[in-house]
């Protein structure tokens, strides 16, 4: 056929240029059609669709469409005795060129048509020979859809027990635009292109009675640009370039539990955008290179290649979620071999992040970059169970920041490696892990809730060794080092701490855990070294501080509350206890509450029970109490000064307990009621302790005027033999100080601490200790302040099963109390003070020297340190200077008497009245004797000064018994006979050559009291 041309209506519908298709006839008689030649050319055809009419070449085939054309056809069946011979085809060549169909389609009328264009460029086929399923030939394709292009060449010979072809794809592309009203919404608003090249060997064969399929060679490259293709509302896939290529890929499959895969992947991608839901990814490259190789047969599976990928300004985001890297390498050569034996697996997973970020809310971390390397060997069987090993784990970061609504962290640089990784676990799921691990980290910054902490290098190296068997539970840490620098932290409450550098090592640290019970943990041989301490309760004042500290030699065991530990030596170097620190530029500070030039502590042994100690040592330590008004201590900083308690005052009666000390003593009574149970207390074992180097204990007091200042340097003090576990064991403590330049103490106490009553013996040697700064402290004693005076005490001590027992010699030198006051003023008041009768005591030196000898039973309640230690010193005074007095005033017997009493703590001097006559003022010859002694005691006595009150009795009133009340004539008649009294005491003393300005007379008194005389009373 030629120049064929279908027209309607002006419009030609169909035009074929040239159609030829030739049989052969002979081959007819033997059931082949034997096509000799078939072409077609040139055939452009117009097809139609209007609603569900279809118009091919203008000629609508509803028409020829019958109600018996629409039934389904009965199926009939074919005898199988008569069969009919199958056809034989043959088509050398045949060509179909430069075609082309126009179909429009409008299945809505109230829509615009849709038009697309289909050209077949070149459809050849050769050779191509078949019966019934068996074919054989070769085909060629070159078509376009719209803009859409395609290129097919096949070889292929195929039958129902074997097949065969070779398949190339060329020149084929692929646009969304020119095809998009074939696809669904949303897909249809999509854009973007496909091209598409391969080529492969298909084969396929009967093996057993079981299809077995190849292909082989296959070689495929695909290549996606400007892609944007919208998934649903809010999902879809975007990429300005991305490839896909397999290359020297081969499979053969069998069935899905024997199949066999070697090839080459490689995908790269650019701008590239996913996105569903609320996640998104984008990223700049793509780059996926994994050669592989994988069987599958009945012995098992086998893989091995290789996964190299490499992604570039990654992009990840979901609802508050986000991670940003700069780049993304991952390279891992893998091999995996499964059979029935078990599993193996080899291979190493190397990582590398450039710089990255990571976002959640209100949280975000982000790193420089990261390596992570790890090869793996693993293996699983029946037999053995599980193992695995890696060489070398290492993973490096660099410049590390995390950051959330309370806590925020930076790391400069943080390397792990964890080397020679080995862990088995058999079948009965009895594990053993070992590895060698290795941290380092520099410029780590902490902060959290206003507390802040980081350090300048942080290393830490150890193998550990782990097992597992049952219900135990067994780790092993050996060659243990942490090492730390430039460690600091402030806490919100303004607390701080720094640490200059330390750095810990241990032999061994082992734990074991059976069952439920507590782990028991053993270290062997763990040194501890610090450099540069310093803590701090606020900016000004400080905890503590030391120049180094270290700890050598530690062993331990412990369960539970059971443990065993020894210590060669714990050694601490320039340490500093509680410190107020001074404003800058301010030089005025406290000094600290104690400052140590060193402390060694050498051979520790201790157990939940005690501890045993071989010697401490301290070295130029020096302690400063200071106490401001209150006596409180200033320059201790754990407690504030405004909440530190007040001392609570000396008890008046000593025999009457505090309220709060009954309580306690109530409380301790039915706590040991209820817990009759008794636990010994910790022991402790002390060989032997000294204080060497330039030792002092200062002693301020601003709560006494003026304020004590003193210092107290100690030449010696050692302690020997202290042991809580045996009860005659002595403990020896000797004490050498001095106190400036001359006063010296020096003590020696043996005491038997665990006797169940004190029991010690002590002797104190005091040398010109001066007494006035320590007046206050025993003025409530003594009732007086110290003027002056200075100390030599010889005190020996001793107490059995608590009796005390003792002497003390003391001499006191220049000593007054409230003033010096001469003996001669004595009489100026009743009671006898406490500071005259010292001053009556002095020798000819103007010392004191007293023997006073001590004894007390400090088991008794009424006794009290203090009173045993004072009160006899005050007593001693008393009753010295009691024998002076009575020795001085004998003379004047009638005018003056001394009494003693209140225990023999107080002398009372008393000036006695003198006695009249009733209703006489006159002096008569019965008041001779005592007239005479009082005028010679006030010229003994020459600065004394006589007060004289004249007395009427109810006997001047001529009454036998005291009235209830009298009259004001009455008395006025009595004052008047009283005052004469005195007058005429006056005028006689005058007489006798006394200076009337000593006599002092005052208003008369009547006394009407059942026991008074008629008298004059006096008072000096």
């Amino acid at each position: 056929m030629k120049n064929i041309v279908i027209n309607d209506k002006n419009q030609d519908t169909l035009t074929l240029k040239r159609a030829i298709f030739e049989v052969e006839i002979w081959p007819l008689l033997t059931k082949t059609v034997h096509i000799s030649e078939a072409k077609i050319e040139g055939l452009n055809l117009v097809v139609a669709q209007h609603e569900k009419d279809w118009i091919i070449a203008g000629i609508n085939t509803s028409q020829f469409i019958t109600p018996e054309d629409q039934q389904e056809p009965e199926a009939t069946e074919e005898t199988a005795e008569n069969p009919s011979a199958p056809w034989t085809i043959k088509l050398p060549s045949f060509s179909f060129t430069d075609s082309q169909v126009n179909l429009s389609r409008q299945p809505d009328l109230n829509v615009p048509a849709e038009l697309d264009k289909f050209v077949l460029t070149n459809l050849s086929i050769k050779d191509l020979s078949g019966q019934e399923l068996s074919w054989k030939g070769e085909v060629a394709l070159s078509a376009l859809v719209n803009e859409t292009t395609l290129s097919l060449e096949s070889q292929f010979d195929y039958s129902p027990v074997q097949a065969s072809a070779d398949v190339d794809i060329k020149n084929t592309r692929l646009l969304i635009e020119s095809f998009r009203h074939f696809l669904p919404s949303p897909y249809n608003e999509g854009k973007g292109q496909l091209d598409l090249a391969g080529s492969f060997q298909f084969s396929q064969q009967q093996v057993n009675g079981a299809p077995v399929f190849d292909v082989k060679n296959l070689t495929l490259n695909t290549q996606v640009d400007n892609l944007n293709l919208p998934l649903g509302e809010q999902d879809k896939v975007s990429t300005k370039s991305t490839s896909l290529s397999i290359s020297k890929a081969n499979a053969r499959f069998v069935s899905a539990e024997q199949l066999a895969a070697t090839g080459t992947i490689n995908l790269q991608s650019t701008q590239s955008f996913f996105a569903q839901a609320d996640i998104a990814a984008q990223f700049d490259k793509l780059t996926l290179n994994t050669p592989f190789d994988v069987k599958r047969d009945k012995q098992g599976l086998a893989a091995s290649g290789k996964l190299d990928v490499q992604l570039e300004q990654p992009l990840f985001t979901q609802a508050e979620q986000k991670a940003q890297l700069d780049m993304l390498t991952l390279n891992t050569p893998f091999d995996i071999k499964q059979n029935e034996l078990g599993l193996a697996a080899s291979g190493n997973l190397d990582l590398q992040l450039g710089k990255s970020s990571f976002a959640q809310a209100e949280q975000n971390v982000q790193f420089d970059n990261l390596t992570f390397n790890t090869p793996f060997d693993v293996k699983q069987d029946k037999q053995s169970g599980l193992t695995a090993n890696a060489a070398s784990t290492i993973l490096d970061m660099n410049e590390l920041s995390l950051s959330s609504e309370s806590l925020a962290v930076q790391n400069q640089q943080l390397h792990i490696a964890l080397n020679d990784i080995a862990l088995t676990m058999d079948n009965d799921q009895a594990l053993t892990a070992s590895l060698l691990a290795e941290i380092q980290s520099h410029g780590l910054s902490v902060q959290q809730a206003g507390n802040t902490a980081d350090y300048a290098t942080f290393n830490l190296s150890n193998t550990l060794s782990l097992q597992k068997n049952g219900d135990t539970l067994s780790a092993q840490n050996s060659q243990l080092s942490i090492d730390i620098k430039g460690l600091k932290g402030t806490q919100s409450d303004e607390k701080q701490f720094s640490l200059g550098a330390a750095k810990l090592t241990a032999d061994q640290l082992d734990v074991k855990q059976t069952n439920q019970q507590s782990p028991a943990i053993k270290g062997t041989n763990l040194n501890f070294t610090s450099e540069s301490l310093d803590s701090m309760l606020t900016n000004k004042k400080r905890i503590a501080s030391w120049k180094n500290a270290d700890i050598s030699g530690l062993s331990f065991t412990q369960q539970d509350k059971d443990f065993d530990a020894s210590l060669a030596q714990l050694s601490v170097m320039d340490l500093t206890v509680s410190e107020l620190v001074a404003d800058a530029g301010n030089k005025q500070t406290l000094p600290p509450l104690s400052h140590i030039g060193s402390i060694k502590v050498e051979k520790i042994e201790a157990t939940q029970d005690g501890a045993k100690i071989k010697q401490i040592t301290t070295d130029s330590a020096k302690v400063s109490l200071i106490l401001d008004a209150q006596k409180r201590i200033q320059n201790l900083v754990f407690v504030d000064v405004e909440q530190q308690s007040t001392p609570e005052p000396v008890l008046k009666n000593p025999n009457v307990p505090r309220e709060k000390d009954a309580k306690n003593a109530v409380s301790n009574t039915q706590d040991a009621e209820q817990n009759p149970a008794f636990k010994a207390p910790y022991y402790v074992i002390l060989d032997a302790y000294d204080t060497t180097g330039a030792s002092s204990i200062y002693v301020q007091d601003k709560s006494i005027s003026p304020t004590l200042q003193r210092s107290l340097d100690i030449d010696t003090l050692s302690l020997r033999n202290l042991n809580t576990q045996k009860k005659d064991q002595a403990t020896v403590l000797a004490l050498k100080a001095r106190n400036g330049k001359y006063a010296t103490l020096q003590s020696d106490i043996t005491i038997w601490p665990l006797a169940d009553k004190l029991t010690l013996k002590s002797d104190l040697v005091i040398r010109e200790a001066e007494l006035p700064p320590y007046s206050s402290y025993i003025a409530n004693v003594l009732g007086y302040q110290i003027d002056s005076g200075q100390l030599d005490l010889d005190l020996k001590l001793n107490a059995d099963s608590g009796v005390l027992s003792g002497n003390s010699h003391i001499v006191l030198r220049e000593f007054d109390l409230g003033g010096r006051k001469e003996s001669s003023s004595v009489i100026k008041a009743g009671a006898v003070p406490l500071n005259i009768a010292v001053s009556v005591l002095k020798d000819s030196d103007n010392n004191i020297d007293l023997d006073i000898p001590l004894s007390g039973d400090i088991e008794k309640p009424e006794f009290g340190w203090q009173d045993f230690l004072l009160l006899p010193v005050r007593k001693a005074l008393f009753s010295a200077s009691s024998t002076y007095l009575m020795q001085t005033f004998v003379p004047y017997a009638n005018v003056i008497s001394i009494a003693q009493f209140a225990g023999d703590q107080l002398l009372k001097i008393r000036v006695e009245p003198l006695i009249f006559e009733a209703e006489d003022d006159k002096l008569n010859d019965s008041q001779d004797a005592f007239l005479k002694q009082l005028v010679a005691l006030m010229k003994d006595k020459k600065d004394s000064q006589l007060k004289a009150c004249g007395v009427a009795s109810y006997l001047d009133l001529g009454l036998e018994k005291p009235p209830v009340s009298i009259d004001n004539d009455t008395k006025e008649t009595a004052s008047n006979l009283a005052q004469k009294r005195a007058d005429h005491l006056k005028d006689y003393l005058v007489k006798e050559g006394i200076s009337s300005s000593r006599v002092f007379l005052c208003s008369p008194e009547v006394d009407l009291s059942k026991s008074s005389k008629p008298r004059i009373e006096l008072n000096f």
